[in-house]
């Protein structure tokens, strides 16, 4: 199985989703929940992961998924006006990224908050997707509620900004 994606239009993303609930492909959208706050209103908010994507989760080798996709995509002018066609070849997870991603989300794609605390100015997560993951994270903006995770997509390194809650340790 690859996750492919597939470029779309900024904010038309859930548009996108929505059209392709009919079509033969498995698409979703990873998002991320993070820590939102205005005046008194404090919540927790789903933002995307990868903003001006979505994610389609497909069997097919890289050259057969990009003829199959354009080939439903020139038959539906509805939807393919919001997705950038890729004349050669769609990008995919490697199977390790696509792995290691899958693990930190939920069965809705989503990446929840994970909460931990400091200890002697080491961060210990308790609980959450980033368990485990303490030499990946970067930086943690307390204010924010968030931690850089350094993690690889197609081969470059990126920066995750995923939802973090450092308590006072006792």
């Amino acid at each position: 199985m690859r996750w492919y994606f597939v470029e779309v239009e900024k904010h038309r993303e859930e548009d996108v989703l929505e059209l392709m609930k009919s079509s033969p492909f498995e698409a979703f959208l990873p998002k991320k929940q993070r820590y939102f706050k205005k005046q008194e209103l404090v919540t927790w908010v789903e933002r995307l992961l990868f903003p001006g994507t979505i994610m389609i989760a497909s069997d097919f080798p890289q050259a057969e998924f990009t003829k199959q996709f354009n080939g439903w995509l020139s038959q539906h002018s509805d939807i393919s006006q919001w997705i950038h066609l890729e004349g050669k070849e769609y990008f995919f997870l490697q199977e390790d990224e696509r792995l290691f991603l899958n693990s930190l989300m939920n069965e809705q794609h989503v990446i929840p908050i994970s909460t931990g605390f400091l200890n002697e100015k080491q961060l210990i997560v308790e609980s959450g997707p980033l368990q485990g993951l303490e030499s990946r994270i970067k930086k943690i903006d307390r204010h924010q509620r968030t931690a850089q995770v350094q993690f690889q997509i197609c081969g470059q390194m990126m920066l995750l900004y995923l939802g973090l809650i450092v308590k006072q340790s006792d």
